[in-house]
């Protein structure tokens, strides 16, 4: 197995399903005990019904909260690209599912939560304030 090939195989394990399809790993640092990875959107254009392929406008940051590693609270720093489409004003992106809908939370890891008995008000309210320390914390 080459480093690549395991390397890929362990990012496989850590990150949400298909993450290493969309997005490459920029960086992962842990910082004050939390563990951050930043994850950059590959460049792929979607598909749009004009002839022409859309033009790339820039990017826009999400943070989302994983399930911990090793004890560890863990923030995935998420930069998503946008296009304009060639022949409208329309911004486009890329259909990617991240979150689960209505939170800042993985989708296998709100799942694992809800099933775990946790109510999701209490849920959201401890990783907001999780958030909101690493953001004061910058």
């Amino acid at each position: 197995m080459t480093t690549d090939t395991r390397e890929h195989f362990l990012l496989s394990l850590v990150l949400p399903p298909a993450a290493l399809q969309w997005f490459d790993v920029t960086e992962a640092q842990e910082v004050d005990g939390e563990i951050h990875i930043t994850l950059v959107e590959k460049n792929t254009p979607p598909h749009t019904t004009g002839g022409k392929p859309p033009l790339f406008k820039g990017y826009k940051d999400i943070v989302m909260s994983d399930f911990p590693i090793r004890g560890k609270h863990v923030a995935l720093h998420i930069r998503r690209r946008y296009w304009k489409e060639a022949d409208s004003d329309r911004l486009v992106t890329n259909a990617i599912p991240l979150v689960f809908p209505g939170t800042k939370l993985a989708e296998a890891f709100a799942h694992f939560l809800k099933d775990a008995g946790g109510n999701a008000s209490d849920l959201l309210g401890e990783y907001r304030d999780f958030e909101s320390s690493f953001t004061k914390g910058v």
